[in-house]
């Protein structure tokens, strides 16, 4: 224990102090004797668990059912959330568990805000969209998350051909990407070919993305999945053959004739708020 003598000075907030005043011989001052004893931190155990409990942890804590989106709007921030930021050895465990094993959802609304998440994960920092310098590289800085994303979601809503590329066009910066699922509205004058040329596209840079899924939307609620036109060994141009034709529902022809059912799936237009 050590003690430390002030003369008629402000004594701060200290840990486990004891204070006596004590009148001193001299009439001229006031003496106050000022005890403080050494505290040492209080370390947290959660590290000293095995890997896998702690994974465990990260999973009850961090994985939904359902497409993921993180809103910029909602005010606060969730309170598991706040666990990313107890230290750089934990934010590393807990980003590879959020976005390792979640779907994340684009949000078309309003449209220009589309490609804001995927621009925020690739920026590769935490604090904003700006790369840091050659020379000026803090490694604390540095986001995880586009190393860990796998599973992306691209909805029709307010999602345009223009729109699409771009966003196709960011997931370069994605490396370990596995699973993404594209739904478009074929209204308004957008072409089929055009949309699946795009995806062709990736996937022919990306062929570790082995789970590719392409639909067509033809109702609120359904869309074509056409995601064979994706894995195509020879690619061919495929066309939607018209009800008149009294052929079976959700038929395509392709560009030599050969005919292709496509199996309706359910697409909800979950738009989360």
């Amino acid at each position: 224990m050590s003690d430390f003598i002030y003369d008629d000075i402000a004594i701060p907030s200290v840990s486990r102090l004891s204070l006596e005043q004590r009148d001193m011989p001299t009439e001229s001052s006031k003496m106050m004797l000022l005890q403080v004893e050494e505290v040492l931190p209080l370390g947290s155990h959660f590290l000293s668990l095995p890997r896998e409990i702690r994974d465990a942890i990260y999973s009850v804590m961090f994985v939904v059912d359902g497409p993921l989106y993180p809103n910029r709007e909602r005010a606060g921030m969730a309170d598991y959330i706040a666990l990313l930021r107890t230290n750089r050895q934990v934010y590393a465990e807990a980003v590879e568990i959020l976005y390792g094993r979640n779907t994340f959802q684009i949000r078309g609304t309003p449209a220009w805000t589309a490609p804001e998440l995927l621009n925020l994960l690739g920026s590769q920092r935490r604090d904003g969209f700006l790369r840091p310098s050659q020379w000026a590289v803090d490694m604390s800085k540095f986001c995880l998350a586009r190393h860990y994303l796998k599973r992306l979601y691209i909805p029709s809503h307010n999602i345009n051909l223009d729109r699409l590329k771009h966003l196709i066009s960011l997931l370069k910066y994605f490396p370990n990407l596995e699973y993404l699922r594209v739904i478009y509205n074929g209204s308004f004058g957008v072409k089929d070919m055009d949309v699946v040329n795009v995806c062709r596209l990736f996937r022919d840079r990306r062929p570790l993305v082995q789970n590719f899924i392409l639909c067509k939307r033809i109702r609120y609620s359904e869309a074509e999945d056409i995601s064979w036109m994706l894995w195509e060994q020879r690619y061919r141009n495929w066309s939607s053959v018209p009800q008149k034709e009294k052929l079976l529902p959700h038929m395509w022809r392709s560009q030599d004739g050969v005919l292709r059912q496509a199996t309706v799936v359910s697409a909800p237009q979950k738009i989360p708020e």
